[in-house]
C-alpha cells in the first residue's frame, strides 16, 4: 500500500468520524434547545433553551403592548399592566422540548413548526373585556352601520347608477375579542380589524351581478324615448317621465307601472281627443259659430295603445309615432274637419258642401220636425257611408230614396222627391222624421262627390243671429277704420 493510498483512506476515516462526531454533537445540542423555525403559541424560540424562552418570554410581558388598528385611522392600544399579563412556566415548556426528536435534527432544520400551549402567559380576561369596552371603536352609538350598494333617483341625462355600498365601522364584537385574546397569549404587538375581518359587511355591493342587472334594465326603461305627433304639435315622453313609473319587485327585477301608463295614455286622450269637444267653424255667412256635440273627431284606442306604449318601453325604444286611434278626422285641432265637410245651418234650412275648400253644392233643406220633436239634432258627425235606391223605413212609413247618406244613426241626406220645395219654415210642422230631405239634384250632386268618413257640421243660426253678428262685425270695423285715421 503506497503512502498516498495510506493517506487517502485516513482523510476518509476521519471525515467520516468527524461527521460522527457532528451528528451527535448537534444531536446532543438540540436535546436542549428547540430546532430552527420553531414558534410556541407564535412566539419564535429558534435554537433557544428552556431557559432562554422563559427569559424572553418574561422580558417581552414586561414591556408588552398591542396596537389594534382600527377603520378611519383610529387606533387603541392595550398595555399587558391593562390585563394584568405574567408569564407562567408550569413545565410544558419541557415536555414540548422533550417531545423533539434530537436525533432528527437533519429534518428539523429545515421544517417549520407551530407549537401552540394552553399555558404561557396569563391575563385577566375580565379586566381585558372592561378594558377595551371603554374604546371608541366598540362604543355602539359611534359605530357605522354598514350600507348596501343600491341605485340613485332618476338623474336627468345621466339615467340610473349605482351608489356603492358604505363599509361602515360596526365591528364583530365577539369576534374581535376573540382574535385579540389570542393575538395577547401569542404577544403579538398588533392587529388589525380590517385585515382580520372584524367589520360587518354590506350584503350587497357595487359589483353584484343582480344589482348590475336591475340598473340595466332600469336605464333600459327610462332611455326609452317617445315622441307623440299630434299634426303640428309634439310630445315628448322621456325618462323623466318614464323613472316615475319604474318600481322594483319582490324578485328584485324592474318593472313598470301599467296603471300609471294606462293613465298617461288616458291624460292624453282627454287633451288631444276631439270627439264631442266644441268645435269652431267659420260660417258660409261669415260668422262664427260652436258646433255642440256628436261623434266626429279624434279618439284614441287608449287600451291598444298602453299596450303598444309599453312594449316600446319594455324595448327602451326611440320613435316618433302617432297614437293608436278608433276613430279619426281630417287633421289636428279645433278644426279637425279640415277643409272638406258639409255645413248644415238648421235655423236657415240651408247647406253647403265644401271640397279641399270649393263651394260644390249650395242648398236648402227641410230637416226634422219640430212640431213632433223630431228635431234633426245639432252636433259634428262623420258620413257612415252612401248608399243607392234604398228604402228608408220606419214606426209607419216606408219611403223609397234613390240617395242615401247617413251621418247618425239613422239620420242622414237623401232625396226627397215628394217635397214640391224646400228650405223656409216648413221643418217646424211639416218636415221629416230627423233626416236631411233635399232636392233630388242635390243629392245626386252631393252622393257623387262625398265620401264616407265626410264630416257633417250642423248648428243652428238663424237669420236674426246671422244680422246681429254681421251689423257688429261691420261696426268693428267701422270703429277700426276711425282710429286708424
Amino acid at each position: 500500500m503506497t503512502e498516498n493510498k495510506k493517506l487517502k483512506n485516513w482523510m476518509i476515516a476521519g471525515g467520516i468520524l468527524g461527521l460522527f462526531v457532528l451528528y451527535f454533537g448537534l444531536a446532543f445540542y438540540f436535546s436542549f434547545h428547540f430546532f430552527p423555525g420553531t414558534k410556541i403559541n407564535g412566539v419564535d424560540v429558534s435554537g433557544k433553551n428552556v431557559e432562554a424562552v422563559k427569559k424572553y418570554v418574561t422580558q417581552e410581558v414586561k414591556k408588552y403592548r398591542i396596537k389594534v388598528e382600527a377603520r378611519e385611522d383610529k387606533v387603541e392600544v392595550l398595555s399587558g399592566n391593562d390585563i394584568k399579563l405574567k408569564p407562567i412556566f408550569d413545565g410544558t415548556l419541557q415536555k414540548e422540548l422533550q417531545k423533539q426528536n434530537c436525533f432528527a435534527w437533519p429534518k428539523g432544520l429545515f421544517r417549520k413548526k407551530e407549537i401552540e400551549m394552553g399555558t404561557m402567559v396569563y391575563y385577566d380576561k375580565e379586566a381585558l373585556k372592561k378594558k377595551v369596552k371603554k374604546w371608541d371603536i366598540l362604543d355602539e352609538d359611534q359605530m357605522k352601520k354598514p350600507q348596501n350598494a343600491v341605485i340613485s333617483d332618476y338623474i336627468k341625462g345621466e339615467g340610473y347608477k349605482i351608489i356603492p355600498e358604505q363599509e361602515g365601522t360596526t365591528v364583530k364584537v365577539e369576534k374581535f375579542l376573540g382574535l385579540l385574546r389570542r393575538a395577547v397569549l401569542k404577544l403579538e404587538n398588533s392587529i388589525s380589524l380590517e385585515e382580520e375581518g372584524c367589520y360587518a359587511k354590506p350584503s350587497r355591493t357595487q359589483n353584484s351581478k343582480k344589482l348590475k342587472k336591475l340598473v340595466k334594465s332600469m336605464n333600459k326603461y327610462a332611455g326609452a324615448s317617445i315622441t307623440y305627433q299630434f299634426g303640428e304639435e309634439q310630445v315628448v315622453l322621456d325618462g323623466e317621465t318614464i323613472s316615475q313609473w319604474i318600481s322594483v319587485n319582490k324578485k328584485k327585477e324592474a318593472e313598470l307601472s301599467l296603471e300609471q301608463i294606462s293613465a298617461y295614455v288616458s291624460k292624453m286622450a282627454e287633451t288631444w281627443d276631439t270627439i264631442g269637444k266644441p268645435k269652431k267653424l267659420n260660417t258660409s255667412y261669415q260668422v262664427e259659430v260652436t258646433v255642440n256635440g256628436g261623434d266626429y273627431g279624434w279618439r284614441m284606442d287608449q287600451e291598444k295603445e298602453t299596450e303598444i306604449l309599453t312594449k316600446l318601453i319594455q324595448d327602451g325604444e326611440t320613435v316618433i309615432r302617432e297614437p293608436e286611434y278608433s276613430k279619426s278626422a281630417s287633421s289636428h285641432g279645433e278644426t279637425d274637419y279640415g277643409n272638406t265637410y258639409v255645413e248644415v245651418n238648421l235655423g236657415l234650412q240651408h247647406l253647403f258642401y265644401y271640397k279641399d275648400g270649393k263651394m260644390i253644392l249650395e242648398t236648402d233643406f227641410v230637416s226634422g220636425n219640430e212640431a213632433k220633436n223630431w228635431d234633426t239634432p245639432e252636433g259634428a258627425y262623420g258620413l257612415y257611408y252612401k248608399e243607392r235606391n234604398r228604402t228608408l223605413r220606419g214606426e209607419g212609413y216606408a219611403t223609397p230614396v234613390s240617395y242615401w247618406m247617413p251621418f247618425n244613426g239613422g239620420v242622414g241626406f237623401h232625396d226627397a222627391k215628394w217635397r214640391g220645395s224646400f228650405g223656409g219654415s216648413r221643418y217646424k210642422r211639416n218636415g221629416s222624421h230627423g233626416c236631411v230631405n233635399l232636392p233630388y239634384s242635390a243629392a245626386k250632386t252631393l252622393y257623387e262627390n262625398i265620401e264616407a268618413g265626410c264630416p257633417v257640421l250642423v248648428y243652428n243660426l238663424p237669420e236674426a243671429e246671422i244680422a246681429a253678428a254681421q251689423t257688429k262685425a261691420g261696426e268693428k270695423k267701422d270703429s277700426a277704420v276711425g282710429n286708424g285715421g
